[in-house]
């Protein structure tokens, strides 16, 4: 009995934490809209913007998109042989299906709730529990924490007076390195840190800090092969989501790369928040801020950064049905 309360309590919480979300996310599509009109934006130029990218470069953000996706589900299936090695897995083709599913939902809802939800409900078809799917996930995005860190110590270290643009280049590869080499060090450090804050921070800040150090925690206990695999994978994908925002802004906007480079760890954290789906709104805002400051007028960075949005997830949207291949095999197999 109160099991099946406790169960029927978590339900309706998710399900408030989905009106939440939705709501919040209304109200970010409405902020945006008043934010172009109140910017004096041109829906022309906006177009016109979104003109800009050429035919092929589509085709490049398609497959740019896809890999993040397929770098997701190898790192889901790394751990889900690690953690449980006698366990059921998946294959690559039915772990990107769920993950592709998991990010279009993450297009209107907050991906960190999306994620362990839709792949747990996936995964039960092939007979892998639910918290060892939800788990398996959780830890992944603990990865994911661990390259934010890693993106903010790179723009700092191009923040630091230098001799050129090639010695800040050797310091991040340094950087990167040392990551992937001493990653068990970085996670035990960033565990200390966090109990810290849980134990001097809010009650909701406490909360957050003691959710997480778990993670690492239980991250930590993994060999260091699999701490060395998934911290390169999750690397990788930064890599490549850095360079699709930066190829895109080159195309739709006559600024120098590098501060977009050392401003898009904020717009990554920006779009990790749990929060908004996909960061949106904040996201726009604060690429409009970075634009501006690196002299676009107002209203053209208002465009710049809501074409972002727009040229990004259509590219996203043209590789789904090819990332969703194994949903719909399963399916059939299913039937």
């Amino acid at each position: 009995m109160m099991r099946g309360k406790r169960i029927i309590g978590s339900i309706e919480a998710e399900r408030s934490r989905l009106w939440i979300a939705l709501t919040i996310a209304a109200a970010a599509i409405l902020g945006l809209v008043i934010l172009f009109q109140g910017s004096g934006a041109s829906t022309a130029d906006f177009l016109a913007l979104c003109a800009r990218v050429p035919l092929w470069a589509y085709s490049v953000i398609a497959l740019v998109q896809a890999a993040i996706v397929v770098l997701a589900a190898v790192r889901w299936i790394v751990l889900l042989k690690a953690v449980f090695p006698d366990g059921e897995t998946l294959s690559l083709r039915h772990a990107t299906a769920a993950t592709a599913t998991a990010a279009i939902a993450g297009q209107f809802l907050p991906i960190q709730l999306c994620t362990p939800i839709i792949r747990a409900w996936f995964a039960r078809r092939f007979n892998i529990p639910l918290l060892r799917s939800v788990g398996t996930s959780a830890l992944e995005q603990t990865f994911q924490l661990l390259v934010l860190v890693s993106a903010a110590v790179l723009s700092f270290l191009f923040l630091v007076p230098a001799l050129d643009w090639r010695f800040d280049m050797i310091l991040a590869i340094l950087a990167l390195l040392l990551m992937v080499v001493f990653v068990r060090f970085a996670i035990q450090l960033l565990s200390k840190i966090l109990s810290r804050l849980a134990d001097q921070g809010t009650s909701f800040l406490s909360t957050m800090a003691t959710s997480v150090r778990h993670g690492l925690e239980r991250t930590a206990r993994l060999p260091d092969r699999i701490l060395t695999t998934i911290t390169t994978l999750s690397l990788l994908g930064y890599v490549l989501l850095t360079a699709l925002n930066v190829l895109l802004l080159s195309f739709i906007a006559d600024v120098d790369i590098l501060p977009l480079l050392i401003a898009y760890p904020l717009v990554l954290f920006l779009m990790s928040l749990p929060v908004f789906p996909g960061g949106l709104g904040v996201v726009e805002v604060t690429w409009a801020g970075v634009l501006a400051k690196e002299g676009l007028p107002f209203d053209q960075a208002v465009e710049a950064a809501l074409a972002l949005r727009v040229i990004s997830t259509l590219g996203f949207f043209l590789a789904a049905p090819f990332l969703l291949a194994g949903f719909q095999s399963q399916n059939r197999g299913a039937a």
